[in-house]
């Protein structure tokens, strides 16, 4: 009788349902921070990631665009979020350069926010009004070395990735150039488009569009492969500039600090297999991202190596930091 009755115990606690804590996870809405408002790269690349995993999860993942504060703002609420991976960010360049910059951060970059994935990248873009003296990355260094007042060019603002990469071609080559800071890309282009700025470094949006349709001459992209968006654009090898010029404005997700590993091994492989998914790897490539993924342990490196990587051009550059 003690046997049966130590059997059947055995077998009841068997069949009772697991803690919640054990379910799998997720089993409810995950809350991904954008640092930007809804409309731009960093926001509609999250989307495009929020509506596959969704469906995945069978949870929502619900965008919650938090702009401001050089994206400082956004990622403080996940830096001091609860670890449990139901708080992510969509991080973008800034979670790197802000760094960089050595602005004082209400969190601990390393510390307080743990990474999960790189997701994609958007190039840098170099392009030139089509009326330039020049149609060819060869040809504009060649021409920009006989002038003897720097050559002006436009970029999205004083700061921005496009301004960092701006002052790394002037290092790197030798060239003279000034940088002109506007309140974003679309003003810049407009100036570009009229002829009153004929340089433009700026990222595959909304640059690379106007070099698309022919209202500007694509000069080099930063990127390692020709991007199908502009497939006669020379690559920063292919133009004969240094490797290092390989530049883009970087996206990748990531948890507050101590998330625990399961967890964040979880949405590292969810966000590998969105990029494989072949209609959601088809919208980013045709807006212009090139598709990166990876480990987490990857992605951390990678910032580590881009903070450092802009905090050299920074100071040589004596570039100040953001408003």
């Amino acid at each position: 009788m003690k046997r049966r009755h130590l059997l059947g115990s055995v077998a009841a606690l068997a069949l009772a349902p697991l803690p919640s804590r054990a379910q799998t996870f997720p089993d409810k809405p995950i809350r991904f921070v954008v640092p930007y408002a809804p409309g731009g790269a960093t926001d509609t690349s999250a989307r495009i990631a929020a509506e596959y995993l969704s469906s995945k999860f069978g949870q929502q993942v619900l965008v919650d665009n938090k702009p401001g504060g050089g994206t400082i703002i956004a990622t403080e609420i996940v830096a001091k979020a609860k670890p449990d991976g139901y708080t992510i960010l969509m991080a973008a360049a800034p979670v790197a350069t802000n760094t960089s910059f050595g602005l004082k951060l209400p969190y601990d970059p390393v510390k307080d926010l743990a990474p999960i994935c790189s997701y994609v990248d958007m190039p840098l873009l170099l392009a030139c009004n089509p009326n330039a003296p020049y149609k060819t990355m060869a040809e504009f260094i060649a021409w920009a070395k006989t002038q003897s007042s720097p050559i002006p060019y436009a970029s999205a603002g004083n700061a921005s990735m496009p301004h960092l990469w701006g002052e790394q071609l002037r290092m790197e080559t030798g060239i003279k150039l000034e940088h002109i800071g506007y309140k974003g890309s679309a003003d810049a282009l407009k100036d570009v488009l009229g002829g009153h700025v004929m340089l433009f470094s700026d990222t595959l949006l909304p640059g690379g569009l106007a070099v698309k349709d022919g209202r500007l001459r694509g000069l080099v992209v930063g990127a390692a492969k020709r991007v199908p968006m502009l497939p006669d654009v020379p690559t920063v090898a292919e133009a004969g500039l240094p490797a290092n010029l390989t530049g883009a404005v970087f996206f990748g997700v990531m948890a507050p600090g101590g998330t625990p590993e399961p967890i964040v091994a979880a949405l590292n492989a969810s966000f590998n297999e969105l990029l494989r998914d072949p209609a959601t790897a088809k919208k980013l490539v045709d807006l212009g991202f090139v598709l990166v993924g990876g480990s987490a342990a990857n992605y951390g490196k990678r910032l580590a190596a881009e903070t450092e990587k802009w905090r050299k051009v920074i100071k040589e550059a004596n570039i100040s930091p953001p408003a």
